[in-house]
């Protein structure tokens, strides 16, 4: 007799879904820890009037006042003798720039490749495009500035996904983005170590852009933030994404012949897939 699991574990590793089944409604005004500090009225009191003490303190000693003209970065300024050497110094830029884009091509690459071999959902490619259709909608709604330290010169080796020369496509930063979101997909398969490596290589961007002015700090803050919350949303819905595009894909279907998926499942993990 299957338990409760057992019947997630079908469900989740691939069976038919005709209909989703919601499970019963949840209180959301509780907790799931039960006896966490929250149940405390007096713990809730304190949190309040916390609450309103920090919120006045933010606006009266962490709002900027000074009339700015143009961008101010504290991370340009920070790195301007490190964009400086770039400019004086052309074999080290380059040496730089082509890391950076052998890094982006091998993780494009490869995290495309072991998703046509191995993944059977589209969570993946889901997050990717939500990511960079978001990004191309806030690049034409605001245009930024270029910095005055810009600095991408062609290295004069094509890259698969690195564009060079003058291009105002900063907020937000798709280097440093798209290689947060490459080492959630593979801490989410249990690949720990090319996730490692993955978040690493994102902290190696985010010093390249800033250091070669080709963004503002703040667009490397929020392509990290804006990746992350993207795949988690996909993560969530990600059921329902593989049900409409099953959906979707049964519209172009040719023949009215069914296809049954069958699949041996093991644990929690989905070992084998035949068709009938």
């Amino acid at each position: 007799m299957k338990s409760v699991n057992d019947e997630k574990i079908t469900i989740y590793n691939g069976e038919d879904i005709k209909y989703f089944v919601f499970p019963d409604k949840f209180d959301h005004t509780q907790s799931g820890v039960p006896g966490n500090p929250c149940y405390n009225f007096r713990f809730r009191i304190f949190v309040f009037f916390s609450y309103i003490v920090l919120t006045q303190l933010f606006q009266l000693f962490c709002t900027p006042t000074e009339k700015i003209i143009g961008v101010w970065d504290i991370g340009h300024q920070i790195t301007t003798p490190i964009n400086n050497m770039y400019k004086e110094h052309r074999w080290f830029s380059i040496v730089i720039q082509l890391l950076s884009a052998i890094i982006l091509d091998v993780a494009y690459l490869y995290i495309s490749l072991y998703w046509v071999l191995y993944q059977r959902n589209f969570r993946l490619f889901a997050a990717l495009i939500i990511f960079y259709v978001v990004r191309a909608i806030h690049l034409n709604l605001v245009k930024l500035e270029f910095p005055q330290n810009y600095y991408w010169e062609d290295p004069n080796i094509p890259s698969l996904v690195v564009k060079y020369g003058f291009f105002s496509d900063f907020f937000y930063s798709g280097h440093v983005g798209y290689l947060i979101i490459c080492g959630l997909e593979m801490k989410r398969i249990g690949k720990k170590y090319m996730s490692a490596f993955f978040f690493m290589c994102s902290l190696y961007q985010a010093f390249v852009v800033i250091t070669f002015a080709i963004h503002y700090t703040i667009d490397v803050t929020t392509g990290c933030i804006f990746a992350h919350y993207f795949y988690n949303q996909v993560c969530y819905w990600e059921v329902k994404i593989d049900f409409l595009l099953k959906m979707l894909a049964n519209l172009f279907q040719r023949t009215s012949k069914q296809t049954t998926a069958k699949y041996e499942v093991q644990g929690d993990k989905q070992i084998g897939v035949t068709t009938v």
